[in-house]
This record gives structure tokens, C-alpha cells and sequence, in this order.
């Protein structure tokens, strides 16, 4: 048996970037999207776990595009709905022209879809709130391979998602529990987090892609076409304006990179000279330090930042500089 688990692909998602930058995140995470399908024809079903995309930018013709892709894929997929992603009466006619191969679960409530020797349990958000409990009373045949898809926290605390207990969700003997709503990959026991298919901003620093399951092998595949890389920079701990700059293009991917550089420390450095030499589609430079640290330690020579300060009275080496920066950019922030 093979499968992929998907999730969060988010297709359509706002961007926090300006227009130009935010079309080419859409785009190109509507090509990594398909690349998934077109690129995985030896599989026997899919499932996609939620947050699919987002249902306040998702136009008509972005369901035709959708609803194209999975036909000629042409094997069957199994959808549950996230917070991102529910129908309701806004959107429930979209479903009317979906293709036949589309398995979705409409249901708050758990239910199934059974094919051959297999059985895919799954349920749906009908709001951005899940108040319903998860029913762990549920038996389960052996007969069949059966499969939990669904979007949700593991925590057996209270939240405004869908809240499973991992413990007692491995009780009930589910074969492979496919999740989405966290975007980073992680597992425990057999419950999987496939990440998103694609970052989306800086925030998001991990691996991106999908999982392929083939007869109880899992393989998390970086499919991404997009990297976010985000590095603190030093100057003083670099011998030249050419090692800063080797430095941060050693940092990049072999995808379409976008990048931000926090400058943690005064220095005369051009920002704007840096900024043309990077190979990126994307840069962004910003000076990340307090340019009043000096004043500061003298206005008020008993506080712990002036007394952290006078440790490093006649140091003068790039360590204890960068520790002295470390120091006081972590004072100022726990002030803040």
C-alpha cells in the first residue's frame, strides 16, 4: 500500500509582503501543490489533512484549478476540513462540481469512507472553532488498514481546535493517524505531522513537504520550492565585508531563497552594497541593536546592564565582543 499525507497547504493565504512578493509565494505554492500530484501517479490514494486553503481568498476559478488538479491525478483523496478551510453555506455549492476521485468528509461528527481493504476515519470543522470531543470509545475492525484523518492539537487540553489525547488515541489502534494544523513535521507513536507543503514567511524555518507512506515505510519528502532564512549578524566577528557576505550566501538554498539579516551590532558597514551582492530573490537588512547602549550604562551606572558592561572594561577580541553584544541584546529584551 502507498500512500501521501498532506496539509496546510494554505493555497490563496494573504501575504504579509507586498504585492509583487506575496503573487510569487501564491504561485509558487500552487506549483509546489501540483508538483505533489503529478509527481506521485504509483500511489494508491491521498490525504490531505486540513487547511487546504483559505476560504476567504479562495475564488471560483481557484476551485476549478483545484478540482482539475485532483482529476487528472485521477486516484482517490481523502479531505478533511480545517479552521482555514471549512464550508458552510458560503461555499458548500463549490463541492457540487467536484470530481468523483474527491472523498470529502462534511461531517463534524466521525465517519468513514471504506475502499478494498481499507478504511479512512475522518471529521470536519464547519467553523474556525471544533467545541465536539473526539470519541475514543470507537472499536475498529483489524480486518481492514484503518487511517484517522484529521485536523487537530495533540494536547488533552482545552484550545478552540480540535483537541486529540496521543495516549489514548493510540489506545483505540489506528494502523496510521494523519494530521494537519501544526507545520512542522513531528510524529509520536503512529500519529504523523507532514509540516506545510511550503513556507509561508520567516516564521516559518523548518522543512516543508509531504509524507509518502509505502507499505509501512514513512518517508518525509522536502518537496518545497520556497526557503525562509533568517541569520543574526556580527560584524565585528568577521574579518572582512567579504566574509559577511560569502558567509550569507553560503546560508543559501538551492531553492528561491528569501532572506533577512538582522544586524546585531554598530558597525560601518553598507547595507546597501551588501543588500545588491546577495544572491537572493529576495533580501531584507535591518539594523537589530540598541544604538544608545553606551549612554545608557552611563546614565545609570548601578543597573545590571552597566554592571554586566564593566566585565568587559579592556576586551577587546572578536569573543568577547560577541558575547558582550549576546549579553545586553538579551538584557534589553527581557527589559522589553
Amino acid at each position: 500500500m502507498k500512500f501521501i499525507h498532506l496539509a496546510d497547504a494554505h493555497l490563496a493565504d494573504k501575504s504579509s509582503f507586498d504585492n509583487d512578493l506575496g503573487t510569487i509565494i501564491r504561485k509558487k505554492s500552487w506549483e509546489s501543490f501540483e508538483n505533489i500530484f503529478k509527481s506521485n501517479q504509483d500511489i494508491d490514494f491521498a490525504l490531505i489533512a486540513g487547511d487546504l486553503f483559505e476560504r476567504l481568498y479562495f475564488s471560483s476559478k481557484d476551485f476549478d484549478r483545484l478540482f482539475k488538479i485532483f482529476e487528472e491525478f485521477g486516484k482517490d483523496i481523502y479531505y478533511v476540513t480545517g479552521n482555514h478551510d471549512y464550508f458552510d453555506s458560503y461555499n458548500t455549492f463549490f463541492l457540487n462540481n467536484k470530481p468523483n476521485n474527491l472523498h470529502v468528509f462534511t461531517e463534524e461528527n466521525l465517519s468513514l469512507f471504506e475502499k478494498d481493504n481499507v478504511r479512512v476515519y475522518g471529521l470536519s470543522y464547519k467553523d474556525r472553532i471544533y467545541k465536539d470531543d473526539f470519541p475514543y470509545d470507537l472499536k475498529l475492525d483489524d480486518r481492514y488498514f484503518n487511517i484517522l484523518l484529521a485536523h487537530a492539537d495533540l494536547s488533552p487540553n482545552s484550545s478552540n481546535y480540535l483537541d486529540l489525547d496521543p495516549n489514548k488515541l493510540n489506545y483505540i489502534g489506528f494502523d496510521y493517524v494523519a494530521l494537519g494544523h501544526i507545520h512542522k513535521a513531528s510524529n509520536i507513536y503512529n500519529i504523523y505531522y507532514p509540516a506545510s507543503i511550503e513556507p509561508h514567511d520567516f516564521s516559518d524555518k523548518y522543512d516543508y513537504g509531504y509524507i509518502y507512506y509505502d507499505d509501512g515505510e514513512i518517508n518525509q519528502i522536502d518537496s518545497s520550492l520556497m526557503k525562509f532564512i533568517d541569520l543574526d549578524i556580527y560584524p565585528s566577528t568577521f574579518d572582512s565585508y567579504d566574509d559577511i557576505l560569502a558567509y550569507v550566501n553560503e546560508s543559501l538554498s538551492n531553492k528561491i531563497n528569501f532572506v533577512r539579516i538582522n544586524i546585531k551590532e554598530k558597525s560601518d558597514i553598507n547595507l546597501s552594497i551588501l543588500n545588491k551582492k546577495i544572491s537572493a530573490s529576495y533580501v531584507e537588512i535591518k539594523k537589530d541593536y540598541n544604538e544608545n547602549i553606551s549612554e545608557s550604562t552611563y546614565l545609570y551606572p548601578n543597573s545590571l546592564l552597566s554592571k554586566f558592561d564593566q566585565k568587559f572594561e579592556g576586551k577587546n577580541d572578536d569573543i568577547s565582543n560577541l558575547a558582550r553584544q549576546i549579553g545586553i541584546d538579551a538584557i534589553l529584551r527581557s527589559k522589553r
